[in-house]
C-alpha cells in the first residue's frame, strides 16, 4: 500500500479548501483531522500514515490556513460549518472528527451544529473554555519592537508547546508550521481561543468521545481535559505520559493507537446499532467494555 501523502482541494461556496490524504484508496470509516491555532494540515502527517489500517484519514487546512482560501467570518462556528460542508462534499461520511487544540473546539462545535455528519469525536489537547488568565508578558508584548516581539513569541511558543523530551524533528516541524502561518490568521486564532465557550455544547454532547492529553501540556493542562471529561457524558480520558501540547507529533504511535482503537470501536458499535457505515471493509472487535459503553450511548442518543 502506498504511503505517499498527496494534496488535493475542493471548492466550497466559491472558496478553495485544501487537504492532505494518502494517494492509495483506503477503506474503513472517514477520519477527519482538524488542526489547531497557527498551523495547518501538514502536522498530521504521522496520523495520515499511521491511521491507514483503521480508516480513511484526511487532514484539511481550515480557512485562512495552509493552502486554503481565507475565512470570510473566522470563528470556531464558521470553521465547524466548513468542516461539515467538507465532509458532505467528500460523500463518504459520517466522520470521526479528530480535533487538536483549537481544532478540538471546532470538532465540538461541529457535533453541536451538524450532528448528522459526525459519528464520534476525538479531542486532543483541547478544552471547552480557556481559563481567564493574564500575565505581565501578555500586556508588555504588544509594545515591544516588531523583530523583538516576533523572536520572543517563537521562543515562548517553543517552550510552551513542547515537552522537554520532544524530538528535534517534532519541534522543527511545529515551529516551521507556526512561522509559515499568516500573522493575521494566527492573531484571529488566538482571539477565537481566548473568547470561545463551548461548555454547553460539551454538556449536551451524546456522541462517543475520546479525550487525549499530554501529562506535560502547558497550554491546555490535564486539568482542562479532566473538566472536559466531566462535561461530556460517557467520554473516556487518556493521559499520555511525558507528552506536551503537541502530543500528535511528540507521541504519534500512542496517539495513533488510541484513535485507531476508538475508530474500530465506533464502527463496530454503529454496525451493532443498525447504522450501516458508508465505507467499512473490516470487522475488528473492540474491547468489550468500550463496546458496551458505545452501545449504551447509541441506544440513548
Amino acid at each position: 500500500m502506498s504511503v505517499d501523502v498527496v494534496r488535493r482541494s475542493l471548492m466550497l461556496h466559491g472558496r478553495r479548501i485544501s487537504y492532505l490524504t494518502l494517494a492509495a484508496e483506503i477503506g474503513g470509516p472517514l477520519i477527519v483531522l482538524i488542526h489547531g491555532s497557527g498551523v495547518s494540515a501538514r502536522y498530521w502527517v504521522e496520523q495520515l500514515r499511521g491511521l491507514a489500517p483503521a480508516g480513511h484519514a484526511v487532514a484539511l487546512d481550515l480557512p485562512g490556513h495552509g493552502q486554503s482560501d481565507d475565512a470570510l467570518d473566522p470563528s470556531a462556528e464558521h470553521y465547524a460549518d466548513v468542516v461539515g460542508d467538507f465532509v458532505e462534499a467528500l460523500g463518504v461520511g459520517p466522520a470521526i472528527a479528530v480535533g487538536h487544540s483549537l481544532g478540538g473546539a471546532v470538532a465540538l462545535a461541529l457535533a453541536a451544529r451538524r450532528p448528522t455528519v459526525v459519528r464520534g469525536l476525538v479531542l486532543l489537547s483541547a478544552c471547552a473554555r480557556l481559563p481567564a488568565t493574564e500575565s505581565p508578558a501578555q500586556w508588555l508584548l504588544p509594545f515591544l519592537p516588531g523583530p523583538l516581539r516576533k523572536a520572543l513569541f517563537f521562543m515562548t511558543a517553543k517552550r510552551l508547546l513542547f515537552a522537554p523530551c520532544a524530538s528535534a524533528g517534532a519541534i522543527s516541524l511545529g515551529m516551521q508550521e507556526l512561522r509559515a502561518c499568516r500573522p493575521q490568521t494566527l492573531a484571529r486564532d488566538v482571539a477565537i481561543a481566548r473568547t470561545m465557550d463551548l461548555t454547553e455544547p460539551a454538556r449536551m454532547l451524546r456522541l462517543p468521545t475520546l479525550i487525549l492529553c499530554g501529562s506535560r501540556d502547558q497550554v491546555t493542562p490535564p486539568e482542562l481535559s479532566q473538566e472536559l471529561n466531566a462535561l461530556v457524558a460517557g467520554s473516556r480520558l487518556v493521559v499520555i505520559e511525558g507528552a506536551g501540547h503537541m502530543a500528535l507529533m511528540e507521541a504519534p504511535a500512542v496517539v495513533n493507537r488510541e484513535i485507531a482503537a476508538f475508530a474500530e470501536a465506533v464502527t463496530s458499535a454503529s454496525r451493532v446499532a443498525g447504522h450501516r457505515p458508508v465505507v467499512d471493509r473490516r470487522a475488528v472487535s473492540p474491547p468489550r467494555r468500550l463496546l458496551a459503553r458505545l452501545r449504551a450511548l447509541f441506544a440513548t442518543s
